[in-house]
Order: C-alpha cells, then sequence, then structure tokens
C-alpha cells in the first residue's frame, strides 16, 4: 500500500476516534463574540484571520504585488496600528493606489471571506465608518453599497500564491501584539471553582484540540503533496526550532524529499552536502581557515565533491547564510548541525516517512521509547562529537538532536500524523495519555498562571497533553482577545455557575 493510498483511505472521523475528549469538551475552538474576535468557522485550511492580521502588519510577509478587485496596484505606505479594541483591525492606516499613487488613509478591516463583512453586519457599525480598505484572503466583490464611500477590496491570495516558498506555518502567531487582560482574569474564578479532576479534564480536552485540529491539517497537506514529502517539511521545521523554523521549512520545499533521495543516491554525506549547498551554509575548503582541523577539511572537501557537480542545477532558488538565524543560537541547535539530522533521517530508502507508514499498519502501536529511538543517530558522519567546523572535537559523543527535541517532535509530529494516516486509535491511545512533557516555556507559564493563580501547583499540567492544552487555551482565547477579558466566552463555558 503507498503512503497516497494510506491517505485516502484515512477515516474522515479524526475527532471521534483519536481525539474523543475533544468533543466531549468541545469548547476549545469556539469563536468570541464580534468586536473581540471575528467568528469565523474553523478553516480546512491552515491559517486563521489572525494569521491574515500578521500577514497585513509585517512587511516581511506582506506581498508587494497587491491589487484591488478594480485591478489597481496598492501600495502599504502605513498598515495601521493594531487596533486591540473593538472595531476595525488597524487603524489610521496610509495606502497609495494606481498609477498616480494617490494617497487614501483610514482603518483596514482583514476578513477571511468578503462576505464575512456582511455577515458580522459592520456596515451598520459606526465604528466601521472609516474603513478605508476591506481586506480578505478569498477573492470576492461586495456591492459597493455595503462599504465606506471610496473603501477598496484586496484579496491576498493571488499575491500570496505567487510567492513559491510562502507558508501559514512560518508565522510566529506568538511574536505579535497580543492585548492586555484583566487582572485577575475571570477564567482563574471559574477555574477554582471547578475540583482538581475537573481541571485536569478540562486540560486534557483542549490539549486533544490541539492535536485533533493538528492532525486535520496534516491530513490536508498530505491530500496535497503526499505523506512522505509532508513528513519531512514538518520534521526539517521541527529540527530548525523556533529562530530557523521558517528557513528549515523553505529548504524543504525548495529541496523536496524525492529529489533529495535521488541526487544524494541516498548517501547521508551526499545529502548533508545537498542540504548545505541549497541552504546557503556549506563553508569554501579552498579558503581553508588556521582553526580548521585535519578532520574538518576532509569533511568539507567530501561534501564539495558531492556538491560541486549539481551546483548548476541547483543555482536558481538557492538560499543564503542571511537567511538563517545565528546569532543567540546554543551550538547544538545550529543549522549545521541540524541538517545532518535530516540527511541521517531522510536520505536512505526505507527512512523515517517509511517507518511511519510501517507503524500505521501495526495494531499494537509503539511504545514511546521506540519512537524516540529514531532520533538517536548513532554513526553520524563528522559532527557526532563536534559542535561547530571550527570548534575542536568533544571527548564525549553530542547528540545531533537532544531527548527534548525528538520529545517535542513526536508531540507536535508524529501523534499527529499517526492520526492523519488512519492508525488504529486504541493502539496509540496509551501514549496519548502519558505524552512526554515539553519543555516548559513563557507561554505555558504565563497561561497557567493566568488560569490558576500564582500559588498553583505545576503537578496538574505536568503531562504533555495537558501542556499542549493549556498552549491551545491561549491560541484560542487569549491571542486575539481584544476586550480584556470582559467579553471572554470561556469562563461560561467550563459550566461553573459565578
Amino acid at each position: 500500500m503507498g503512503y497516497q493510498t494510506v491517505v485516502m483511505n484515512t477515516a474522515i472521523g479524526i475527532a471521534s476516534t483519536w481525539f474523543p475528549r475533544s468533543q466531549a469538551s468541545d469548547f476549545c475552538g469556539k469563536p468570541l463574540p464580534c468586536g473581540v474576535c471575528e467568528p469565523t468557522p474553523v478553516p480546512s485550511a491552515p491559517f486563521t484571520e489572525r494569521h491574515l492580521q500578521c500577514i497585513w502588519a509585517d512587511d516581511r510577509l506582506r506581498p508587494a504585488a497587491l491589487v484591488t478587485t478594480a485591478g489597481e496596484r496598492v501600495q502599504v505606505e502605513h498598515p495601521g496600528e493594531w487596533n486591540m479594541g473593538p472595531g476595525p483591525d488597524f487603524l489610521n492606516a496610509a495606502l497609495r493606489v494606481g498609477p498616480e499613487l494617490r494617497r487614501l488613509t483610514g482603518d483596514v478591516e482583514i476578513h477571511i471571506r468578503p462576505a464575512d463583512w456582511q455577515r458580522h453586519r459592520h456596515a451598520h457599525d459606526p465604528r466601521y465608518r472609516r474603513v478605508c480598505a476591506h481586506v480578505s484572503f478569498y477573492p470576492g466583490t461586495l456591492p459597493g453599497e455595503e462599504l465606506p464611500p471610496g473603501a477598496l477590496q484586496i484579496a491576498l491570495r493571488p499575491a500570496l500564491d505567487a510567492i513559491p516558498d510562502f507558508s501559514f506555518d512560518n508565522i510566529d502567531l506568538l511574536a505579535y501584539p497580543v492585548a492586555a487582560r484583566a487582572t485577575p482574569p475571570p477564567c482563574r474564578a471559574a477555574m477554582s471553582r471547578l475540583a482538581p479532576p475537573q481541571r485536569g479534564a478540562v486540560l486534557d480536552a483542549a490539549g486533544e484540540s490541539r492535536l485533533r485540529r493538528r492532525a486535520e491539517l496534516l491530513q490536508a497537506a498530505m491530500h496535497d503533496r503526499g505523506p512522505a514529502q509532508v513528513i519531512y517539511e514538518e520534521i526539517m521545521a521541527a529540527l530548525g526550532y523556533r529562530p530557523n523554523k521558517a528557513p528549515m521549512r523553505c529548504l524543504a520545499r525548495m529541496l523536496p524529499l524525492d529529489r533529495l533521495r535521488e541526487k544524494s543516491g541516498g548517501a547521508p554525506v551526499g545529502a548533508y552536502a545537498l542540504l548545505m549547498g541549497c541552504a546557503g551554509l556549506l563553508p569554501d575548503p579552498t579558503t581553508a581557515r588556521r582553526a580548521w582541523d585535519d578532520d574538518t577539511k576532509n569533511f568539507l572537501r567530501r561534501c564539495w565533491d558531492a556538491w560541486w557537480p549539481l551546483t548548476d542545477e541547483f543555482q536558481s532558488g538557492r538560499m543564503s547564510r542571511t537567511d538563517w538565524t545565528m546569532a543567540g543560537m546554543r551550538p547544538t541547535n545550529r543549522p549545521e548541525r541540524r541538517l545532518m539530522a535530516a540527511a541521517m533521517l531522510f536520505a536512505s530508502v526505507p527512512g523515517l516517512p517509511e517507518g511511519v507508514t510501517a507503524l500505521v499498519r501495526n495494531p499494537n502501536g509503539a511504545p514511546m521509547a521506540s519512537l524516540l529511538a529514531w532520533f538517536d543517530l548513532p554513526g553520524t558522519p563528522y559532527w557526532a562529537n563536534r559542535l561547530s567546523f571550527s570548534g575542536a572535537a568533544a571527548a564525549k559523543p553530542v547528540a545531533l538532536i537532544g531527548p527534548p527535541r525528538a520529545q517535542a517532535i513526536v508531540v507536535n509530529v508524529l501523534l499527529p500524523t499517526f492520526a492523519a494516516l488512519g492508525a488504529p486509535a486504541a493502539a496509540w491511545q496509551n501514549l496519548l495519555d502519558t505524552l512526554p512533557a515539553e519543555e516548559t516555556n513563557e507561554l505555558i507559564k504565563q497561561t497557567a498562571l493566568r488560569l490558576f493563580g500564582p500559588d498553583h501547583t505545576p503537578r496538574l499540567y505536568r503531562s504533555g497533553l495537558r501542556r499542549q492544552g493549556l498552549i491551545q487555551i491561549h491560541h484560542d482565547y487569549c491571542l486575539g482577545d481584544r476586550s480584556q477579558c470582559a467579553n471572554c466566552p470561556f469562563p461560561a463555558a467550563l459550566g461553573v455557575s459565578p
């Protein structure tokens, strides 16, 4: 059975079979009321309205070639101030329109579909009278009388589709403004009226909701690009960690798995040379530095012997060193090392994608230890005991993928992948209930503080599933809140009386 067949035969009911608690307590993901967060249905594509707001706000993401529905070119002189209260998404924007570059100022409202303007009844809301541009993802035209006089209608999708390496997954939603919140937030009082087992159940349900959505998005991507390529892209992004997630995904799209394997002949060093060359990170051995020892010089010559015959073929679209974040990176996480991990995981056939598919067919699933073992890479060429090209070899081995990153990949990539490919849920239920906890981060800490107060015990969210739940609650309710908690439906959804 091929990869594509596995996906096509996957049952639609991911939620009911794999993540039943996400349905039983499906308050997670309910939209906030109008004026707080737009009440759009959960889209099948991997983006939300907040993704579109980030694109509009950031000139590094916003396409330069924007066009109105009337065919006029638009230049964004200033996207506006991100509105953290009720009303349009951006205030006091400035646009240049048409060949004469006439200047247009006012507010900007962002939607997924043009018809969302009508559905949210903005035409009758005085807060939207200064809207000068209605921006949506999908193309479409509203009747002129629905919008304020002279308002432009702009669709993002045509311009984004023209960018080959664009991906919504590369947008870090947490890097953009979030709203202020009430102190103490009302959700804390609601949580305090629940017994400890009920609080745990809330987090379990939210965690399953997060994994379910992840599985649904992966399944949609697999229908488009095939399971092997999607697994490759997702693990590449995870290997990049947060600073280099986007360039790693870009590299995986530019150098697809099939081509990586074909051109490298399945050899890890050849695959590494190809990845490093396309990434613009392969040092030139002809300019040998004094700091390079003989092992480094010999290894780089091997890489160049593999890369040099392919340089012309891969000249177009190659990345450069400036595309990567190096400052502040721990040596163990630098892309030069992580790309060797990718080469070890994906160059050979069978490799990691084939191992995942084989487990999908296994009615007994697999223990966590065997999944983590995939990322323990013995016999690593050159990098087994090194942190950089210029540094000396260490006395002891240095893992290419440490246990915390391996656990994060299992939780965020492999488990949703098994669900997306239709693996029997019963075989993996024990693993779902005993997921290892990811390393705590500021988001998890702040969400737990918001829900449980400063004196709570972290034992409540010790499991990986419950930490996923904290992340999901933040994304569903806190991230887009524009009412300082006043209109948040989360406390009422918990089903406790004030």
